[in-house]
């Protein structure tokens, strides 16, 4: 019950920073990955498509101009209570991969899995060594929930400040334009 998708990096990479991302945002991200990870069209779809994609993931804060703009991302959710992080990761490792991770969604289910070995276990071992995260259970199931918690935890832990603008509070998601942080995808 995850999805894990794996892909080269071309483009730049100019920020190592943390990203928290909408989940609803980062649920839809995964169709773009080619595009966020490869600045070349390649021919493989429109060029108006492409540019497309582009400006939604500058919208979103994944691009800055034609680069990528993160080092990991985090899903969140919104409650009454405030923000809740969700079970996902998007990261570039050191040798250019961009592992993409979604605990909720269901196109593997672990018992029946045929990726395990080939890519999930590597994919979780180098993010956990990357991070200096401890991996503690031989499960990729629950290894994965655990290293995205503790991840998590990290992030919030290290971290002094979130930023938002404040002209955007209270606005409807339709209402924020290209060019203002938009967070619909």
């Amino acid at each position: 019950m995850c999805l894990l998708i794996i892909t080269n990096v071309t483009r730049p990479i100019i920020s190592d920073d943390f990203v928290l991302l909408r989940d609803d945002s980062f649920s839809k991200v995964k169709d773009y990955l080619r595009v966020l990870s490869n600045d070349k069209r390649n021919g493989e779809i429109s060029k108006s498509y492409f540019y497309f994609i582009v400006d939604r993931l500058r919208r979103i804060g994944l691009l800055i101009d034609n680069a990528i703009g993160f080092k990991a991302v985090i899903p969140f959710t919104v409650t009454n209570k405030g923000i809740s992080l969700k079970e996902g990761i998007m990261y570039i490792t050191n040798d250019k991969k961009l592992i993409y991770f979604n605990y909720h969604d269901s196109s593997y289910q672990c018992d029946k899995c045929s990726i395990i070995t080939s890519s999930c276990v590597p994919s979780l071992k180098k993010i956990a060594h990357e991070l200096s995260v401890k991996i503690r259970n031989d499960n990729p199931n629950i290894a994965w929930y655990e290293l995205l918690e503790d991840i998590q935890y990290n992030i919030l832990q290290s971290s002094i400040f979130l930023r938002a603008k404040l002209g955007e509070i209270g606005k409807p998601f339709e209402v924020i334009k290209v060019g203002e942080y938009a967070r619909d995808l």
